[in-house]
């Protein structure tokens, strides 16, 4: 039983996901204790939710965070976003590698492909690269926070928000100490873009930041720096693409709704932020239970779509749509092979984007599906017209990691919690991971069967 036990835990996948599972329900705990809270003791429930949202990166609540929640409260949030951001494997692996011990290969092999394209067997180099780049982001984006802060907070309250918000940003989690999120800073520069530079550079993905960083430090020596990878250009240029059509699309969808009478510079800081929080940081400086029904089916697209693989986001990943258009190119120019940027892409990782999209979208409709069964209880349409979007909106910001909503998620069930806790801890690992965790060990024998024509679309 125990060698069985032993086993079933060797795999890269269980281990992510029970690091996960043991970091949700240990913050539940913490949270449920009466320290936590600044009145009444929170319920189960609603610690476990608000603890799967932090440790998933989500954003997701239905407490007010900064209302509700004492100061150690707000720590242990705070410790579940970062743990939750680095990921748990990580932490431990370093914590193993500090005191000298000697990590696990299961441990090894999934600390690597979290942040690293190709293998390179050095771990410890890996592990210092991703913490130095995120307590270097965090602490120059808590620095820049912490000057508007001053202006309405006194000196160690403005530190904390500051530090409070800048992890927040960076690690894609969207918590926020302000009952209003960030509506009140919505023309804000002086808030909204540091928030929004952190939200970007999380999304990246730690091996493009390593690799621009390098490739820029090179450059300023006066040396040739080596031409970046197809990875880090793809990230790089359908980050920048979905960025530009999020805030166009937005500007053009709301330009008669919520940012009409407002000024030029307001307009474009707020269609700016609204392209860059789907993207799986949950931050929202609009109440996006009022924005008109083209903006909530685009700000669903770029949810489900999220940031780059290796980074603190969620969703589908950016690469992967690269992949897939880039694929859909090549078979419209009747090509057999998929090409971008002048180097080819293997046929593993077209079918591991396909599979991606598939798993999400099935995850997506049996999401929204459970959402309108328990907390609609059999109910007409007529009468709840404009719910099935809120909930189709609900469960792609939980399946991406996202955390905005249309104003449901304070008012879920207990049932409605449960699926969108599931909903959460699936995002974060990714579709595909849970999927392989599940799947059986020992594989059949690679037969290739007799193949039979079948019609298409």
């Amino acid at each position: 039983m125990r060698t069985g036990w032993t086993h079933f835990w060797k795999h890269p996948t269980r281990l992510l996901a029970g690091g996960f599972v043991v970091a949700m329900l240990v913050g539940g705990l913490l949270l449920t204790l009466p320290v936590s809270a600044s009145g009444t003791r929170i319920g189960f429930l609603d610690a476990l939710f608000t603890a799967t949202s932090a440790v998933c990166v989500t954003g997701l609540t239905v407490r007010d965070t900064g209302r509700e929640f004492s100061t150690f409260g707000h720590v242990v949030i705070l410790g579940l976003i970062q743990v939750g951001g680095l990921g748990i494997t990580t932490l431990s692996t370093a914590l193993f590698l500090f005191f000298g011990q000697r990590a696990s290969l299961s441990s090894h092999d999934v600390v690597e492909s979290s942040f690293r394209v190709r293998p390179e067997g050095e771990l410890g180099r890996i592990l210092v690269q991703v913490f130095v780049w995120t307590l270097a982001i965090e602490a120059v984006g808590a620095a820049l926070l912490f000057w508007p802060e001053l202006r309405r907070l006194p000196g160690w309250s403005a530190a904390w928000h500051a530090a409070f918000h800048a992890v927040s940003a960076f690690c894609n989690a969207g918590f926020s100490l302000r009952s209003d999120n960030l509506m009140g800073d919505r023309a804000n520069a002086a808030v909204i873009l540091p928030i929004a530079s952190l939200i970007v550079l999380g999304g990246l993905g730690f091996s493009v930041l390593t690799e621009v960083g390098r490739c820029a430090w090179t450059r300023l020596c006066g040396h040739k720096a080596a031409r970046l990878s197809l990875h880090t250009k793809m990230a790089l240029t359908t980050t920048a693409v979905l960025l530009l059509c999020g805030a166009g699309g937005f500007w053009l969808f709301e330009r008669r709704n919520l940012l009409a009478g407002t000024p030029p510079v307001s307009q474009a800081l707020t269609s700016i932020f609204a392209s860059v929080t789907p993207r799986t940081a949950g931050f929202n400086s609009i109440d996006y239970g009022q924005v008109t029904t083209a903006t909530v089916f685009l700000t669903i697209v770029l949810m489900a779509i999220g940031g780059c693989p290796g980074s603190t986001a969620g969703g589908m990943k950016a690469t992967t749509l690269a992949v897939l258009f880039a694929t859909a190119r090549s078979r419209l120019s009747g090509r057999r092979w998929t090409t971008m940027f002048g180097r080819g892409i293997p046929v593993m990782a077209i079918d591991k984007a396909q599979a991606v999209v598939t798993l999400f979208a099935i995850l997506v409709v049996a999401g929204t599906l459970l959402l309108s069964a328990v907390e609609l209880h059999g109910e007409s349409f007529v009468q709840t017209p404009g719910q099935a979007v809120g909930f189709l909106f609900e469960a792609v910001s939980a399946l991406g990691t996202v955390g905005l909503t249309t104003g449901i998620t304070p008012t879920l069930s207990a049932p409605g919690k449960v699926v969108v806790i599931v909903l959460m801890f699936v995002g974060r690992l990714g579709p595909l991971t849970v999927a392989v965790a599940i799947a059986r060990q020992k594989l059949g024998p690679d037969v290739r069967l007799a193949e039979e024509p079948i019609m298409i679309g």
